[in-house]
This record gives structure tokens, sequence and C-alpha cells, in this order.
């Protein structure tokens, strides 16, 4: 892949990432963000828009106090995503060949759309795309994610740089890079519901349950937590 942006530099940070969705960020602490503390919208976003909250009924999982929860009522879009581009320093990760682990749960029944299903998904901005042309190139895995009822759903997805696993359903030209620059200089990774090339009108309606989110795991990193140890140099929030 050739070299990222410039101005993009000091974005490129490596290592794993932990989100435990259990406590807010120090940001909320400041008298005009307040409502961080119950939304966590300076480390995720989610459509319905900014409708994800951090919650603590029924327990997250593996006996954590909370999680994060998406409420839908006939959503256009349903879906919840971390978006280390927005954070603050903003991040970009180096994803190709590497996994990511997280639990679902149904935390009320979710009903969809016939034809719509849960995917793993990631995105990031063009290089060289800039206001009022700025876009994104954005790819989700074809394999569904798995949604558990009455107990959270485990799943572990390896994100290979392989076109034929995964949809590009941003449709964008060739010259943007591909799946390869998409996953090199990823901003935004989650779950989502897709139908084909569409994420809008799944008429979702439900609550959502995410918790225990770790991204960017080399091979020695999912080891040391599927043997039930902390990754000790991964960033933890």
């Amino acid at each position: 892949m050739s070299a990222h942006e410039q101005p993009n530099a000091a974005a490129f940070v490596d290592g794993p990432v932990v989100q435990h969705f259990e406590e807010f960020g120090l940001r909320a602490y400041r008298p005009d963000s307040r409502y961080l503390r119950l939304l966590p919208l300076d480390s995720c976003k989610a459509m319905p828009l900014d409708a994800c909250y951090l919650a603590t009924e029924g327990g997250g999982a593996r006996g954590t106090p909370g999680y994060l929860a998406l409420e839908a009522y006939d959503a256009f879009e349903f879906y919840a995503e971390s978006t280390p581009v927005w954070w603050v320093p903003g991040r970009l990760y180096d994803l190709r060949d590497t996994w990511a682990t997280f639990y679902l749960k149904a935390i009320t029944p979710i009903t969809v759309a016939p034809g719509w299903a849960p995917h793993l998904f990631i995105a990031a901005y063009v290089p060289g795309t800039r206001e009022p042309n700025v876009h994104l190139s954005g790819w989700y895995l074809k394999e569904e994610l798995v949604v558990g009822s009455g107990a959270w759903a485990f799943n572990e997805v390896f994100l290979a740089i392989d076109p034929a696993k995964w949809v590009n359903y941003t449709s964008n030209p060739p010259e943007d890079g591909g799946l390869d620059r998409a996953l090199g200089q990823c901003g935004f990774i989650g779950w989502m519901y897709m139908n084909g090339l569409n994420f809008r009108g799944v008429q979702a309606t439900g609550t959502m349950g995410w918790d225990e989110f770790a991204f960017n795991l080399k091979e020695a990193d999912l080891e040391t937590l599927r043997s039930g140890h902390t990754i000790e140099h991964a960033l933890a929030f």
C-alpha cells in the first residue's frame, strides 16, 4: 500500500484496542459535556443517531457490569461503531489480517425487514478527498454475526485482505485504493445490519447490546484473550 497522507502521519498508532463500555471518559467531567456520562459519543457513533448509551441492566458479557446499548424504533439504519479517527487525539489503524472479538445480545427482541442481517464493517476516509467531496470507503464481511438471545453471543472475526470475503457497500472507484487501503488506514469499525449494498431501510426495532470489543489483535493478542488473560499492552477503556 502506498504511503498514507503526510498530514495524517501522527494518527497511525499500532497496538490492540479493548473497549469495555464500563465507564465514561474523562471528557465527561467537563461541565458542558456531562451528557458523555451516559452517551459515549467521544469514542462511538450509532444509528439511530447517537442513540447508544452505557447500560448495566442485566449485566454485561463475561460477568462485567456494563455494556453499550442501542435502541431502535422502526429505524432506517441500525449500527454501532468505534470511531478512532474522531477520538482525541484521532487515530487510524492498520487492520489488515488482524482479529476482532466482541459480544452481541438482543437486550429486547430485535425485528428487522426481510433480508437484513448483522455484519462486521469497517470504513476509512478516502485519502486525497476534501470537502465538499470527502467520502468514505466502506466494507463489510459477508459472514453474518451472531446475536445472542437471553445470553451474550461471542463473535471472533478475522479481517482478511481478501476482497472475496467482503462487500464494498460504498462502491467507490478502484482508484480509491480498495479494501487494502480501507483496512490499512481504518478509522471506523463496528457492527451494522446490511442487505446487499443497502444499509438504509432496515426497519429495526429493539435493543442491541455490545460488549468487550477488542480489535487490531495480532495472533498473540488473540491467544492471550482466549486464555482468559488481559492484554497488558492494549489501549483499554
